[in-house]
């Protein structure tokens, strides 16, 4: 689940909130025509805005209103295709499980077939979505090329197949080969109540059994830090069952409901730090394209408002991944968010259609709506006069906000109309 569910409730109160502002729409210098979103579309030409402003960026993080969209799905894998062909990004990075995607992409290298892999363990709504299947395909057919496009995920959360089904065997087998043992009675515990963690967010192991649980989880960080991480097959990898611990360690707390504070940033956190290895350790000098949630890829959210011009106190608290991974990176990150103004999507908590909110004028869509813009894109960096004003506009499930939108977005890419994915 992307946010909790006790978020919920005031994500549904900011919606009704409406709010009209009489302003006529400016010349957009900033804002740059987006000719096509079809994958199919390789006439680069009207993405070279793209190009200047990440300019030398190493990371490049791709957002999304919600999980449900087919335009914003079409439109990120047209950008993917051009980031790998015209500007040498080689991995593409999910929201979704470490382990998980280390299992596809290495299934698929070893002859499996992209698009099948897939299912049961990349998150559902991006593996059964009919528009996400030409970024497979073209994933399928650059691999045996000098370039191929390598999937990895960075997600803390362990709740595809491939985790339930085959990560302790994995994991037990490298433990062995590194000679780091555990009692059998605490590994029989740990991967019990590690697998069952996984399955329900209600589990509750008993007192003892979390205590037992802690305490091994702490002697595997202690021996993974200690081993020295190298090149090489993810299976043989320290720092990677290093970082699948301490992601499994984030899981279990927020899950069992012990951590201080705002919840979702012990995920974001744990994501983030994911992240910053994947690029770091396991392609090092590689150039990485993220694909998640706005919500996850801003550089922050304490300075958003309702339409009142209240503080939010979740968003107050809440530390994205993307402030982590943008205070880490420096300008090696930039950050796409991506918004519209009509037309509907998928919600994939209940599988509803659902209609995009009504444009606002004045907004940063209604703006962008009023200039004739299909699709667009601003580059934040850049921007200056109006740009830089608080002003209304949508970050996550079109829920209407009020910020300084190059505070949290490096750029945005906006789609006119949203249309629901096919599933």
């Amino acid at each position: 689940m992307l946010i909790r569910k006790s978020f919920r409730p005031l994500m549904l109160a900011l919606a009704f909130y409406s709010h009209a502002a009489s302003a006529q729409a400016p010349n957009i210098p900033h804002a740059a025509e987006i000719r096509s979103i079809d994958p199919a579309d390789t006439r680069y030409a009207d993405l070279e805005p793209l190009r200047a402003a990440i300019g030398k960026s190493r990371v490049v993080l791709l957002g999304e209103q919600t999980h449900g969209e087919a335009t914003t799905f079409l439109a990120k894998t047209r950008l993917i295709q051009f980031l790998h062909e015209k500007m040498g990004f080689e991995v593409l990075a999910f929201e979704s499980g470490l382990y998980d995607c280390a299992r596809i992409w290495d299934n698929t290298v070893k002859g499996g077939q992209l698009s099948k892999e897939v299912i049961g363990s990349l998150f559902y709504m991006y593996a059964t979505s009919q528009q996400m299947q030409p970024l497979f395909n073209y994933i399928q057919t650059q691999l045996k090329t000098s370039t191929p496009l390598t999937l990895s995920g960075f997600e803390s959360q362990h709740t595809g197949e491939f985790a339930k089904k085959q990560l302790f065997p994995d994991f037990e087998q490298f433990l062995q080969q590194k000679h780091l043992s555990l009692s059998d009675s605490s590994w029989a515990l740990f991967q019990r109540v590690s697998l069952a963690t996984f399955n329900s967010n209600a589990y509750r192991p008993a007192a003892a059994e979390q205590t037992e649980f802690f305490r091994t989880l702490d002697k595997l960080k202690n021996s993974l830090s200690r081993e020295r991480d190298k090149d090489g097959h993810f299976t043989t990898s320290p720092g990677f069952w290093l970082k699948v611990t301490e992601s499994i360690e984030s899981q279990a707390k927020r899950y069992w409901g012990l951590v201080s504070g705002n919840e979702l940033s012990v995920r974001d956190k744990q994501m983030a730090e994911n992240l910053i290895w994947l690029a770091e350790k396991a392609f090092p000098g590689k150039k990485i394209i993220v694909w998640a949630h706005n919500i996850h890829i801003a550089k922050n959210t304490n300075t958003l408002e309702d339409l009142t011009g209240k503080p939010i106190p979740f968003l107050q608290t809440f530390v994205p991944m993307g402030a982590t991974v943008s205070k880490h990176f420096g300008k090696e990150a930039y950050v796409v968010g991506f918004s519209g103004s009509a037309g509907t999507y998928i919600d994939y908590g209940n599988g509803n259609t659902v209609n995009v909110p009504p444009v606002v004028p004045g907004s940063v869509e209604g703006r962008l709506d009023t200039a004739g813009y299909e699709q667009a894109f601003v580059n934040y960096r850049t921007a200056k006069g109006w740009l830089q004003q608080k002003q209304q506009a949508t970050m996550f499930d079109f829920i209407p906000l009020k910020g300084i939108w190059p505070d949290i977005f490096d750029g945005l890419f906006y789609i006119h109309t949203s249309t629901p994915v096919d599933r």
